[in-house]
């Protein structure tokens, strides 16, 4: 790892580790400075997981806490891809590496599980430089669109391992909210893939 990675993960660690700190937020806020850090390194992160998959969207695993309480995971989109509607169940820092994604937030009306109701909140292009937080209930939901030009790369700190990451995807169409997992298609490699009622749908 480079020596802004390791800052990083040392910062989220202390974070953590910090009795003082009262909730996501505050850690969220301590972990910053360190990602600010890492965003204007000279070599933040390996040339590899700056990499998508074949030209698909791809989170690129670059640290695993040894106790499970978090990861850092390189988020590629190619230009014009789109994570579809989804919500994070607990909290991140993302550091915008490369390129520019369109974010939007979506404020929750209702949420009974497998069913949802959402309005669009927000809307903001971030660029090379921006860090953002996720800090459900209040700012879980969003979707993220790759706007070029070139590929959108994140860099992410989320809670959890990326198997146990709470990720679920919401339906525009029906309401309908699905399981959204990470799975590992090659190592060190996670891709998010709905859980459809009916297979073969793809997300928007």
């Amino acid at each position: 790892m480079s020596a802004a990675l390791d800052n990083l993960v040392a910062a989220t660690t202390a974070a953590l580790d910090d009795p003082a700190l009262p909730d996501d937020r505050a850690r969220c806020d301590a972990i910053r400075p360190a990602m600010v850090a890492l965003l204007a390194a000279d070599q933040p992160v390996p040339p590899a997981a700056r990499e998508s998959l074949n030209g698909e969207a791809v989170g690129n695993v670059v640290y695993s806490d040894p106790d499970g309480r978090f990861h850092v995971m390189v988020v590629v989109f190619p230009e014009g891809t789109s994570s579809g509607v989804h919500h994070h169940g607990c909290w991140g820092v993302i550091g915008y590496l490369q390129g520019g994604d369109e974010e939007t937030r979506y404020r929750c009306l209702e949420d009974k599980g497998d069913r949802a109701v959402l309005e669009e909140s927000s809307r903001h292009r971030w660029e090379q430089g921006d860090i953002a937080f996720l800090l459900p209930p209040d700012e879980g939901w969003h979707r993220v669109r790759s706007a070029g030009p070139g590929d959108g790369v994140s860099v992410h700190v989320l809670c959890r391992t990326p198997i146990d990451h709470p990720h679920r995807f919401w339906d525009r169409d029906s309401g309908a909210v699905h399981p959204y997992p990470f799975i590992e298609v090659k190592p060190g490699r996670w891709r998010s893939e709905v859980a459809w009622d009916e297979p073969g749908q793809l997300p928007e």
